[in-house]
């Protein structure tokens, strides 16, 4: 099974290492295969790339490949000949070619420059992406280029070639390890072991999507980046194409979806952003090995995925983690009560659209605050995970508890209009914000919390508004008068919205309209792969094409569905 490189990045667990493609500067919109290094976050125009990669056929003309992308490897054949990259230990490329050859153009900053190490090997410097590299061989010939002007390297680039050659390229930050890479055959090894156990550990794959789920597989492990800086534990970055941090409600959904392969791993989802949490609560809006930003933060999922996971995978909530968890989230509820609502006579609003996580909804057309009612379900929901983990301390849960009634009641009194939960402005609350979004229906995560009867209004304009099209939950109905085919949360189908809504139709019985959104969501992630978000009408997937929490959502979904088959 064979992945398209034009969307799906080659990279490895634990490496910032990637080779992906992009459209290169000054080449009118011409897309090359580059070797990155996604270290540094996304708000840098250059994601990390470092150099533009160039092939070339037997006799050294420029060439076209044909590329076949696997976990382990990708292949570039180049007429009769081929061109093989693997990732090895550490930040290393290996390579290994016959009958093609291949130039990496650097294509960085001012101050890029080559320099020859006291030991003789030539090294280059991206000096903006602050990274080095070392190309070596072990067959073949090597040559690097860079003419010296007076502070810098210009025109640097090293090739390989030779009938046939093998050769590396190390990364580093520093200094060059004093050992030196091994060999292509071992570094396949290595990594073909490596994700094959990996992937063994996932769930079953549906009857006819086994091309789906290694995708989702290989991209929950592939977007792994190593601990460093302010990566204060490996994490999984959205996608190592353009969406190059963590942020503080993906890791959740991240945190679910590998929870049944490496419950540590999971753990670490959730433990990177809070390692960063602000004394008052305050979780960042992302984080990256280089950055932690707090202009914006995310909706309180967390407590419910703690119990979604401890639910499939009980032991998850060790002594240490029930101890971890209890204080983080115990704090971040606080913020949300203590710093984001005027009284306790009031409910918490976001500030900004992107503090909700849906950036751009309808609901946040005219600014903020918004209260909305998706805050006070996870608020309450977080209140009952925080009560079950003082379980051993009655006072205390007993307060939680509380507090998780007060909100209950104020969501009720203040969002709730007699057919639905609605949002509004924090300085204009009488006025009903545009609600025909799927927002309203996030309280059926609270299951018998609900009364029936409001329960089955919800259900009924869920089912009669036109929300769910023939691939799955639209966060914008397409009979909205605000919806866009491609307007980020004003119509498309999101994973993460999408996965809400199932457990909330669980939670209240509702299992075959659960059935049915799992099923469409299944189909749409295997025709139309991983992608941020998709066309509601079309089911074309949009944006970023490898994103992580779709590919957790899909495995969550997907073994939802498994349970049923033979």
């Amino acid at each position: 099974m064979l992945f398209d490189i034009d969307h799906i990045p080659f990279s490895r667990r634990g490496r910032f290492l990637t080779l992906s493609m992009m459209t290169v500067p000054g080449g009118e919109g011409i897309r090359a295969l580059c070797l990155r290094f996604v270290a540094g976050g996304d708000e840098r125009p250059s994601l990390g790339r470092l150099c533009r990669v160039e092939f070339l056929d037997e006799a050294g003309n420029r060439a076209t490949p044909a590329f076949e992308l696997a976990p382990e490897q990708l292949i570039a054949r180049i007429g009769r000949g081929e061109i093989a990259f693997a990732i090895g230990e550490s930040e290393c490329l290996h390579l290994r070619g016959r009958e093609a050859g291949v130039r990496f153009h650097l294509e960085g900053s001012r101050y890029d420059y080559v320099y020859r190490t006291p030991q003789g090997e030539q090294c280059l410097v991206a000096a903006v992406e602050n990274v080095k590299f070392i190309p070596r061989t072990v067959a073949g010939t090597l040559d690097v280029t860079g003419a010296w002007q007076r502070d810098h390297s210009e025109k640097v680039s090293f090739a390989f070639s030779g009938k046939t050659f093998e050769a590396s390229v190390d990364f580093f930050r520093t200094v060059p390890s004093a050992v030196h890479p091994g060999h292509y055959a071992d570094a396949l090894a290595g990594v073909s072991a490596d994700f094959s156990a990996w992937h063994a550990r996932m769930p079953k794959a549906l009857a006819g999507q086994e091309e789906a789920q290694r995708l989702a597989s290989y991209l929950l492990w592939a977007n792994g980046v190593p601990a460093g800086g302010a990566l204060t534990r490996p994490a999984i970055y959205m996608s190592k194409n353009h969406m190059i941090n963590i942020w503080s409600w993906d890791n959740a959904f991240s945190a679910l979806g590998v929870a049944c392969v490496d419950a540590d791993l999971a753990f670490d989802q959730l433990a990177v952003i809070f390692d960063h949490q602000d004394a008052s609560g305050l979780l960042p809006d992302y984080i990256n090995d280089h950055d932690v930003l707090f202009a914006f933060t995310k909706p309180p999922v967390h407590g419910w995925a703690v119990s979604l996971i401890e639910a499939d995978h009980p032991g998850f909530l060790t002594p240490d983690r029930k101890t971890y968890l209890c204080e983080k989230i115990g704090r971040q509820v606080d913020y949300w009560l203590t710093h984001a609502r005027a009284d306790d006579k009031t409910l918490p609003g976001y500030f900004h659209g992107n503090d909700s996580g849906w950036d751009n909804a309808t609901f946040f057309a005219e600014g903020g605050p918004v209260v909305s009612p998706d805050l006070p379900t996870f608020l309450i929901l977080a209140c009952d995970t925080l009560a079950i983990l003082l379980e051993d301390d009655p006072v205390r849960a007993a307060e939680w508890r509380a507090k998780a009634e007060d909100l209950q009641n104020l969501l009720v009194e203040l969002l709730w209009t007699g057919e639905t939960f609605c949002a509004r402005l924090a300085d204009d609350p009488a006025r009903i914000l545009p609600d025909r979004n799927l927002i309203q229906f996030m309280p059926l995560l609270l299951g018998d919390r609900l009364p029936r009867a409001m329960v089955q209004k919800l259900v009924a304009r869920l089912t009669d508004g036109g929300f769910i099209t023939e691939w799955g939950p639209a966060t914008e109905s397409p009979q909205s008068p605000f919806y866009e085919d491609d307007g980020y949360w004003r119509g498309p189908i999101w994973a993460p919205t999408t996965l809400l809504l199932w457990d909330g139709l669980r939670r209240q019985g509702e299992m075959e309209l659960a059935r049915t959104i799992a099923e469409k969501f299944c189909s749409l992630a295997a025709k139309n792969g991983m992608a941020e978000n998709f066309d509601a009408r079309s089911g074309r997937g949009l944006r970023d094409r490898a994103f992580a929490w779709t590919s957790a959502a899909y495995m969550l979904l997907a073994a939802s569905l498994s349970q049923d088959q033979p």
